[in-house]
């Protein structure tokens, strides 16, 4: 019989209508206390993938993370407000998992952050 990993951590961009989802295993995953965090950083991965195709930084479009808490099995999914009508599409991945949902500032892109500065 094959085991499949878990889905684990992750990292996400919502751009243009598309949902743009890194994930790792849990056993992939970047300790920090109780948590299981996805090993690399949104900029790292927009740099690597995205950077040239949209020609903006990688705080510019919606942006989350997923975050594995193992004291209680939880997974906890941050994302930017305007993300809200397309969560489904990363909870659902989540389905047979325990999650919560939260909104951060952290990942505000440039239409919720007052403050954006475009470079």
């Amino acid at each position: 019989m094959i085991i499949t990993p878990r889905l684990g951590p992750a990292l996400f961009f919502y751009v243009n209508g598309e949902l743009m989802f890194h994930s790792c295993s849990l056993d992939e995953g970047e300790p920090y206390g109780d948590f299981l965090n996805y090993p690399y950083s949104h900029m790292k991965i927009w740099d690597k993938y995205y950077k040239r195709k949209y020609i903006v930084d990688f705080d510019y479009y919606p942006r989350g993370r997923v975050i594995y808490r193992k004291t209680d099995d939880t997974f906890l999914i941050y994302y930017d407000k305007c993300i809200e009508p397309y969560i489904g599409l990363v909870t659902e991945k989540y389905m047979e998992c325990k999650t919560e949902l939260h909104y951060d500032e952290h990942y505000q892109c440039h239409m919720c952050n007052k403050n954006y500065v475009y470079i």
